[in-house]
């Protein structure tokens, strides 16, 4: 790798399946020595291990299907480059998988991971995500919205056009992933539900893992849960899918992700900033459209539709934090775990512990 990973580290260079590792670990008590073979996976560790330090998390099943989607979500960032899955509580219970899931990783650095496992809804495939962003001046800003954006590229059999870093990512370990899902959705003698989550980049790679299954291989995914999800294509792709898939994507405040890549509705919102408006006059865009039936966590926590005026109070919110250059709210935003926007709003009760 030739430099630090920033958003999704220019996932056109990462995405190639350059090697694939598959496993299904043996136990998740976290009791055997873990070895840190990049920053990275250090860094995906601390998070977890300061999420999980409670004095009595929740061990219980989350009591909503969306709320065990996104705990499936975060148990994906679990999943080490040896594609052993660490201990990742309150998020694994609240799953309930039936047995441990297979992870599998790809991809220069490890850079895709994902995790295959089975519980009371049915077959989960959980794509992993990207590291919260690391903000701190426009320019860190712009260099990261930048890493997002890629023109989006035509894919035989697939519906208008896609993006092609998230395509490539999910490419990266098809097969063996494809051969997961279809046994264990074929494991107990009948043909079990399959769902599909993702948060952050997962969210991205979540649709089009579902298209993928749906055209090019005959299975039809019961549902996809996203949560704070980039744009995965353009607005040709986006209403073939709306018309074939049950999406819920969920998104949360000042979260930029969901923004990107950027529509020229948004660029046009952000190059009219004053004072840093100048920085956003030259970004392009390529017709990117959101996919499936927006469920926002506001401001107040509170989960509402979509609408023209939602989308506008958004832009208006979000360009203020801009020019206020509160760059740590908006990164902040993007947070996944208990003590985040997300997690509080999908999964009020019954996951989340108080902190100790």
């Amino acid at each position: 790798m030739d430099g630090p990973v920033r958003g999704l580290a220019g996932v056109q260079r990462l995405a190639h399946p350059t090697h694939i590792k598959s496993r299904t670990p043996l136990s998740l008590s976290g009791d055997k020595p873990i070895d840190f073979r990049t920053p990275i996976e250090y860094l995906r560790y601390v998070i977890f291990a300061i999420s999980s330090r409670r004095t009595n998390f929740m061990s219980s099943v989350a009591p909503t299907i969306d709320c065990r989607m996104l705990c499936a979500s975060a148990v994906a960032y679990a999943i080490g480059g040896d594609s052993s899955l660490e201990s990742c509580e309150p998020y694994y219970s609240a799953v309930g998988f039936k047995q441990q899931p297979a992870t599998f990783v790809a991809g220069l650095d490890d850079i895709n991971a994902c995790l295959v496992g089975t519980n009371q809804d049915g077959v989960i495939l959980a794509f992993r995500g990207t590291l919260p962003p690391d903000i701190h001046d426009i320019q860190s800003l712009i260099d990261w919205m930048n890493d997002f954006r890629a023109e989006p590229i035509a894919v035989p059999g697939i519906p208008g056009k896609v993006h092609e870093g998230f395509w490539g990512s999910v490419d990266s370990f098809w097969t063996p992933v494809l051969a997961e899902v279809k046994k264990q959705m074929s494991a107990d003698g009948t043909t079990l539900p399959l769902y599909i989550t993702g948060h952050s980049k997962g969210g991205g790679m979540s649709p089009l893992a579902a298209i993928r299954f749906k055209a090019l291989e005959g299975i039809t995914p019961t549902a996809v849960y996203t949560y704070a999800a980039p744009h995965p294509g353009d607005t040709a792709f986006a209403a073939a899918y709306n018309a074939e898939m049950a999406d819920t994507r969920y998104e949360y405040a000042d979260d930029i992700v969901p923004h990107l890549p950027p529509t020229a509705a948004f660029i046009d919102v952000l190059a009219a900033l004053p004072l840093v408006g100048q920085y956003f006059k030259s970004m392009t865009t390529w017709d990117y459209a959101a996919v499936g039936t927006l469920k926002f966590i506001d401001w107040e926590g509170q989960i509402v539709g979509d609408s023209i005026e939602l989308e506008a109070e958004r832009f208006l919110k979000l360009g203020e934090l801009i020019v206020e250059l509160k760059f740590g709210q908006i990164a902040s935003d993007h947070n996944h775990l208990c003590g985040g926007g997300y997690m509080s709003g999908v999964c009020p009760t019954g996951v989340c512990p108080e902190t100790s």
